[in-house]
């Protein structure tokens, strides 16, 4: 076929075998794909850019073979087709089409929040590792992008970082904007295309605000290290005016490499975080909100994490791990570089996995969150809160005051809605047990073990002075959860019930003051301007 259009158009169901598709120009495969076809009884379809193709002859090869029946289009998924799936949550990110996991590339550039992700653009589960891009003005609504980054022979794109060049070290810069790099992970010997190959740590760039990017035509920039090292988080060090990449090893191991010019790289440490793996996050934070007092915090993909102190060579912890997220998923979270000094800020974004079948999206985005290093009870905890943001998607407004519950009794509140931002502000007796039930979905806290619970997950849940403060974004297939300021956080995968309509707080044993209730309904982020490519 001569590829003379921006799509093809891949129909794929959820049961159907994996067939791997094979591109061939001039006899030399050039990408590959796995892909779950179905011509015969198919529940979606998939709209694969392939424009970096146009005016080739394409061979298309399928293994097992199969009769290729596939579509063109120099149009993307209408807009009355998108967002519009049952399950698709209503204000988390979920990409039109495909699978999205970790948070890849964030960087604040021209007013705008840019995001990149894990994606695999032709299925609903995890797979073809390539970089989706969204863009958003606010942190609440997003508008997708074409995909900035493909597979090639040297692998899958997996996970990385970005970082704004405004001092032009590399020399990349070509005209008046500054340069955008993305750092990557090249992941080889994941594709038929790249096999043999290693994991080694890669560049892309833009020279043209984040349009489109180029892969660095010296890469990879760092070898093998060991195998399976991955997802190169970058930030500045301004004291020593240098760049510090942390990546991760395996073993648990996270590898400090420093930079002058973000090309030339060395290793400076190698720090072991038990029980954690994946995608480090390293970043400074005001204890406190004291601008004199900064720690530096090292996070893994779990959310455990130790902080310390940094002076460009050396990473000293000053803590034990610790522990943030809980939860039956939420992870691989990351922070977005180059935040303006005046609002100064540590965002960050995690995904949640979720495979439904038959729907045409697979995972979500959390909602972003605002970091900060509290003090409690003369120890230092990593808390994460939603940004302030949120706040344009607030609807009405409901609160109650000043409940007294004791054993067996409870308060219901009907809900008419189906997305929410619910807030308790709580007094417990050290002995209470009492259940929150919220579209069927049942939290319980345990007094005499200081212990929330959410579907066979657990996190500590303390009072403060006396009182617990629980806030719940309810999403249509994701509920999170956050225990006194974000000092702990429950990320939970489950698909509401709405026919259970309603709150309800019951005391099973002991008795709880419900000092204030505010119920917060929210608007859907989506709309047919917001989902134009």
């Amino acid at each position: 076929m001569v590829c003379d259009s921006k799509y093809l158009i891949f129909p794929a169901s959820h049961h159907a075998q994996k067939k791997r598709v094979e591109f061939y120009i001039d006899g030399i495969m050039q990408y590959d794909l796995e892909v779950q076809l179905d011509f015969i009884n198919p529940d979606y379809e998939f709209y694969l850019n392939v424009e970096r193709f146009k005016g080739n002859q394409l061979e298309l090869t399928c293994v097992p073979e199969v009769d290729l029946q596939l579509k063109k289009s120099d149009k993307g998924l209408p807009d009355q087709e998108a967002y519009t799936d049952q399950y698709r949550p209503g204000f988390h990110f979920t990409a039109k089409r495909g699978w999205l996991n970790d948070a890849n590339g964030l960087v604040y550039y021209d007013n705008q929040y840019l995001m990149f992700y894990q994606h695999n653009p032709v299925g609903n589960i995890w797979g073809n590792m390539h970089w989706g891009h969204a863009v958003s003005r606010d942190l609440v609504h997003w508008n997708e992008k074409d995909i900035a980054l493909y597979p090639d022979p040297t692998g899958t794109m997996f996970s990385g970082s970005a970082i704004v060049d405004t001092n032009n070290v590399t020399g990349l810069q070509e005209n008046e904007n500054d340069v955008i790099l993305i750092f990557y992970t090249a992941a080889g010997n994941t594709s038929e295309t790249s096999k043999g190959q290693p994991f080694t740590q890669c560049l892309a760039y833009s020279t043209d605000r984040g349009v489109s990017f180029k892969k660095y035509n010296k890469n990879p920039l760092v070898q093998q290290i060991v195998p399976g090292n991955r997802d190169p988080k970058i930030i500045y060090y301004e004291q020593s005016n240098s760049y510090i990449m942390s990546l991760y090893l395996d073993n648990h191991q996270f590898a400090l490499l420093s930079s002058k010019n973000l090309l030339d790289w060395k290793q400076i440490q190698v720090i072991t975080l038990s029980d954690e793996a994946e995608c480090p996050d390293f970043y400074p934070l005001a204890l406190d909100d004291d601008e004199q007092k900064i720690k530096w915090v090292l996070i893994g993909a779990s959310d455990v994490y130790v902080i310390g102190s940094f002076d460009g060579n050396t990473f000293k912890p000053e803590t034990e791990l610790k522990k943030l997220k809980y939860g039956n998923s939420g992870y691989a979270s990351q922070s977005w570089s180059n935040i303006q000094r005046e609002d100064g800020r540590r965002i960050r974004i995690a995904h949640s996995s979720s495979t439904i079948p038959s729907v045409p999206f697979g995972g979500c985005m959390n909602f972003p969150c605002e970091m900060k290093l509290k003090t409690y009870q003369d120890d230092v905890f990593l808390c994460a809160y939603p940004v302030r943001e949120i706040e344009e998607l607030f609807m009405s407004n409901d609160s109650v005051e000043n409940i007294q519950l004791v054993s067996g009794s409870a308060f219901t509140e009907k809900l008419t809605g189906k997305l929410y931002d619910i807030t308790l502000n709580l007094s417990p007796t050290s002995d209470v047990r009492f259940s929150l039930s919220i579209f069927g979905l049942t939290i319980g806290y345990d007094g005499s073990k200081k212990e929330l619970n959410c579907l066979e997950s657990f996190a500590p849940a303390e009072p403060y002075e006396g009182d617990i403060e629980i806030r719940i974004l309810i999403d249509t297939i994701i509920t999170e959860i956050y225990i006194n300021g974000g000092k702990a956080y429950l990320c939970m995968n489950h698909i509401q019930d709405y026919n259970m309509n309603r709150l309800e707080l019951k005391s099973l044993q002991g008795s709880v003051l419900l000092n204030e209730l505010k119920i917060v309904e929210l608007q859907r982020i989506w709309s047919h301007e917001e989902s134009t490519s």
